[in-house]
């Protein structure tokens, strides 16, 4: 009787374990990564909209400066730059996470045409939404947003 009562009682052991190993996964099992998100086609993704932002970068003169790189950094969606023109316009264009301002960047790329005289710059431009997204879009698109005639001032490095 001792070794059919062992018997039994390693089985109960076994069936308890795996019992509890399909209790502890049973969350794991019903989780969408598994089941699939909520999202159209049971897709992962994040919202995204895209922005267009134009201006001009002058100095404390109020006068153009070519030679400066403008970017935006998105840490989901990256990086975004445009070098200004001789008469310091710049146009920047790209994907980011919806928000209704972005921080805009510069630098003075010194090749030649500013020798770094010019010191780096930030600056949170606001943006309107420019355009809704259309029932055609991917439902994670939240539109087009912009900003335009943004002005950068930036000033002069005098440590050189």
């Amino acid at each position: 009787m001792p070794f059919l009562y062992r018997q039994f009682r390693q089985r109960l052991l076994k069936i308890a374990a795996v019992g509890a190993v399909a209790l502890a996964l049973l969350p794991l099992l019903s989780s969408c990564e598994f089941s699939g998100s909520s999202a159209p086609g049971g897709r992962y993704d994040l919202p995204y909209a895209d922005f267009e932002i134009s201006g001009t970068v002058i100095d404390d003169l109020g006068q153009p400066v070519q030679g400066i790189r403008v970017y935006y950094v998105d840490p989901i969606y990256g990086s975004w730059y445009y070098d200004t023109h001789p008469d310091g316009t710049f146009y920047l264009e790209g994907t980011f996470t919806p928000s209704s301002s972005i921080m805009l960047g510069t630098f003075d790329l010194g090749d030649g045409q500013n020798w770094y005289d010019y010191q780096d710059a930030t600056l949170s431009v606001q943006l309107d939404l420019v355009e809704e997204p259309d029932d055609d879009d991917d439902a994670w698109f939240q539109g087009v947003y912009a900003a335009h005639n943004v002005q950068i001032q930036i000033f002069r490095n005098m440590d050189i």
